[in-house]
């Protein structure tokens, strides 16, 4: 006489989970090589520039030439084995300084660029070798406009790179006015050369409590030190400021924002300066809104904030 058995029983006497049991099988996609050998060549020469650069991304960008849809093109690029494995292993590089300025950019609603950039520093570590990476971001293009590589975590290195950022984009905007400087509390944004190089070009100066409220910076860090350098891992000064501007240079022009309408950063901004359109505007407003602190915390900013402006 035969007994029924269930899907719980059989699952347990043979090893398997019930989700194994009920899952439903992967497609195993076409081999054919003439529709991999085009996708994989693809993806080689992406990562080459951006060792980090997603499945997805290369397909928006190029696969509109594959002979397979999007999610047979992302599957088969990660069968070959590129996933993409993303370590996180900067460290914060800033000293804390007094906070002499207060936060900006609570509920800002950002128009257009050279309106706000955030800025911050972060250590690139190789072996025992510490050095001190720094960016800073147009958070309306999201376009790395400065950037340098260092030995020393010193103020002057800081000034330095705002100050090529100026030059810069003063290139596209006659003054820099409505410019806010964002950024971490640490001291380097407090010296003397920092204040006044901001202070010659009508910059105003703010700044954060915590790192969420920086997150334009925070996520350019990750993208360049974590992205690229982390990956291509240059032994040397030298070698790591070749392959930052490798790396800033394959952002600005060929990383696709879905904010930015697919573009670019840079092609949004000459687009935006040359031939500007209702569609390419957008209204950026900056979170959070002013977040809920200790309030010995928010009372001793408020009371360096005063001092500072009585003297």
């Amino acid at each position: 006489m035969s007994r029924s058995i269930n899907v719980l029983s059989s699952c347990q006497l043979l090893g398997y989970t019930r989700q194994a049991y009920y899952k439903v099988p992967k497609v195993i996609l076409h081999k054919d090589a003439n529709v991999v050998e085009p996708i994989l060549q693809t993806i080689i020469r992406a990562r080459k520039a951006n060792p980090t650069k997603g499945c997805r991304a290369v397909y928006e960008q190029q696969g509109q030439r594959w002979p397979i849809g999007r999610d047979k093109s992302i599957a088969l690029m990660m069968d070959f084995g590129y996933r993409v494995k993303y370590p996180k292993s900067y460290k914060k590089a800033t000293q804390a300084g007094n906070r002499e300025f207060a936060n900006l950019l609570v509920n800002k609603e950002v128009t257009g660029i050279n309106q706000v950039w955030q800025a911050d520093m972060a250590y690139y570590l190789y072996g025992d070798e510490r050095f001190y990476t720094m960016y800073i971001t147009d958070v309306y293009s999201q376009e790395v406009v400065g950037y340098g590589a260092f030995r020393y975590n010193f103020a002057t290195n800081y000034s330095q790179v705002l100050s090529k950022a100026i030059r810069k984009q003063k290139k596209h905007t006659i003054n820099l006015h409505l410019l806010i400087h964002h950024s971490d509390g640490g001291k380097q944004y407090e010296s003397s050369d920092y204040k006044n190089l901001c202070k010659r070009h009508g910059i105003k100066q703010s700044m954060c409590l915590y790192s969420y409220e920086n997150p334009y910076a925070e996520k350019t860090n990750d993208l360049i030190n974590n992205g690229y350098l982390n990956k291509w891992k240059p032994k040397s000064l030298i070698a790591l400021r070749q392959m930052q501007e490798l790396a800033v240079k394959d952002h600005n022009v060929n990383s696709w924002k879905r904010v930015l309408g697919k573009r670019s950063p840079l092609e949004f901004k000459n687009q935006l300066l040359n031939n500007p359109n209702e569609d390419m505007i957008y209204h950026l407003r900056l979170k959070p809104a002013n977040p809920a602190q200790p309030k010995n915390k928010l009372l001793q900013l408020n009371n360096n904030v005063i001092s500072l402006n009585n003297n």
